[in-house]
């Protein structure tokens, strides 16, 4: 948790942030992860990703009526969110799927659980979807938290949802910083050597659609990673055009990448937009 500290604290730093202090606190008190991530001016929102398990009984049709019951007691809450979900590509033992909510801030998300907590949410879906799905295990133990930054907005932003959208493309990397390393040697390579290779692929391809977003775990025990790099596509085909030239042109800056920090290979999932919530 320290270490996480700091280096929101070098993030803010670089970024040119000034934070303001409750000084009737102490003179000098020491931000919070939650203050340090939402001072930044890359914060996209607060996430958390509960593991899906299908149950016996699961279908397309039962997922689409436990979906709607969701969206019914989400509403209830009357607080703003958006939800998507993530389907693996390759099976994976610890889940079948990812269902993902987020919030502007954390105050939205610890307001929502409250109220989905005493509203026995969790409960009704139980009661009468008891077959189709569970989500973030039986006593919330599969719910992890993080702070989504995202430095770069969506190039043509799509808006599909609903049962017959097309699904969009993320490949996910957890990352381990380097001895020496942190945020401010990764913001610099964005800002100096990433952004620029965009600029110019999304200039020569005008129909690409990609953003990243780098996500850092706000759960305990501390996880064995510093962060999350997303990768979004409109589609696969994107997403493997894009991938293949980055191969040809950006070996160079991947390799700045690396001497940051230490990332197991992409895991590919089909993503899903449940609710937007700029478009409630």
């Amino acid at each position: 948790m320290k270490k996480l500290i700091i280096l929101f604290t070098v993030l803010l730093a670089v970024a040119g942030c000034t934070e303001t202090e409750d000084q009737a606190v102490t003179a000098d008190p020491t931000p919070s992860m939650t203050e340090l991530a939402e001072a930044n001016p890359s914060y996209w929102g607060y996430i958390d990703y509960l593991w899906a398990e299908n149950g016996d009984s699961f279908s397309d049709d039962g997922f689409a009526a436990y979906l709607a019951d969701w969206i019914v007691e989400a509403d209830a809450l009357d607080v703003p969110y958006s939800s998507f979900g993530y389907v693996p590509s390759m099976p994976n033992e610890n889940f079948d799927g990812i269902w993902a909510v987020a919030w502007k801030n954390k105050a939205l998300r610890d307001e929502a659980w409250e109220k989905w907590i005493a509203n026995g949410s969790s409960e009704k879906l139980a009661s009468t979807h008891s077959q189709t799905l569970t989500l973030g295990g039986q006593n919330y133990e599969n719910v992890f938290g993080f702070y989504a930054f995202r430095p770069r907005a969506l190039s043509n932003p799509w808006d599909d949802i609903g049962p017959n959208q097309k699904p969009y493309n993320v490949d996910i990397m957890f990352c381990s910083f380097n001895d020496g390393q942190g945020y401010e040697q990764l913001r610099n390579t964005i800002t100096n050597d990433l952004t620029p290779w965009l600029d110019a692929y999304e200039l020569e391809n005008p129909t690409a659609s990609y953003n990243f977003s780098i996500e850092v775990p706000s759960y305990k025990p501390d996880p064995s990673f510093d962060y999350i790099w997303k990768n979004i596509h409109r589609n696969t085909v994107q997403a493997d055009a894009g991938n293949a030239a980055w191969a040809a042109t950006g070996s160079e800056i991947q390799e700045k990448f690396d001497d940051i920090a230490n990332c197991q290979p992409p895991a590919r999932f089909a993503g899903y937009s449940f609710v937007n919530e700029d478009d409630v």
